[in-house]
């Protein structure tokens, strides 16, 4: 290197006792690389436009290998809004993954592999595995990082839904459902002279799950039942009355049987806690979250 500069140099010196020295040409710039095209950011972090094309790619061939008929009115609304249900779920894998990063939670390489040894054994063996990811158009690196993924969510939502209950305030009530409120005031008139909450559940109610059953909703604990109206008003209305809620589904007439202010939950209704516990948290983070999508997503 030392040589070639006094070479240069001496080049010059000698140009310059014999002419003005030629401008030099400005150095060429060594060339960018490409920048990666994105799908999406999430707090910064990037969403590979690529990665999120071979999701899209393997969900649309699963589809149709399980029978969705693209042509079909189900099969084209279906597929115009897979992309963004593709992208939303991509979404919330970075910002499980930002959470676990902020509680001390990290997945180790052993671990996906003792998964993915699993999973071989369950498909039949390692060449089964091939050809099943070979149809949903997946690299055995594409298929750990997928992994990966999931047992870290897993992980975090285990965390998340820790202090479940074991107990918990419960009501067993019934319903009858009517859309129009003047019906609904003459079976409360009915009501209240004395006639039977179950039988005339059965002959008036549009709640088909229930209505053979008298109306019956069961027992139920807070953030349990599908109707958030009927619930509260469930839980402030004491034993044996019945009274008239009004909520997004029609009117109903509410009867509230019995309550028990400790109740053992059942694993349905744990399981329900806890995945709705997991939605609300998961709505939070995206709500807080800077989202930029990149690319356009349909309806």
């Amino acid at each position: 290197m030392w040589k070639r500069g006094l070479i240069v140099l001496m080049l010059g010196v000698a140009a310059c006792q014999s002419s003005p020295a030629p401008t030099p040409a400005a150095p060429t710039a060594p060339p960018s690389p490409t920048p990666m095209a994105l799908a999406a950011r999430v707090n910064g972090e990037p969403i590979p436009l690529a990665e999120f094309e071979r999701r899209l790619a393997a969900y649309e061939q699963e589809w149709r290998r399980n029978g969705l008929d693209p042509q079909s009115a189900e099969g084209r609304q279906r597929l115009a809004a897979l992309p963004r249900q593709i992208l939303e779920g991509m979404i919330e894998e970075v910002l499980i993954e930002q959470q676990a990063a902020r509680m001390g939670i990290t997945v180790s390489p052993e671990e996906v592999e003792v998964a993915l040894t699993q999973l071989i054994q369950e498909s039949g063996g390692i060449e089964a595995f091939r050809q099943r990811l070979a149809t949903l158009g997946m690299t055995e690196e594409e298929f750990r990082r997928n992994q990966r993924a999931a047992m870290l969510a897993q992980k975090v939502f285990q965390q998340l839904t820790a202090d479940l209950p074991e107990v918990a305030e419960q009501v067993h009530a019934r319903h009858i459902q009517v859309s129009g409120e003047d019906l609904a005031q003459q079976l409360l008139a009915r009501l209240q002279r004395g006639e039977d909450f179950i039988e005339l559940a059965r002959q008036y109610s549009e709640d088909a799950a229930t209505r053979e059953l008298g109306g019956d909703l069961g027992w139920f604990a807070r953030g349990t039942l599908a109707v958030p109206e009927l619930e509260e008003a469930a839980f402030a209305t004491p034993p044996g009355q019945v009274v008239l809620v009004m909520t997004s589904r029609g009117y109903h007439l509410l009867w509230v049987v019995e309550k028990d202010p400790a109740r053992p939950l059942s694993e349905d209704q744990r399981e329900l806690l806890r995945q709705r516990r997991i939605q609300a948290q998961l709505q939070a983070w995206r709500a807080e979250a800077q989202v930029e999508i990149l690319i356009p997503l349909g309806p």
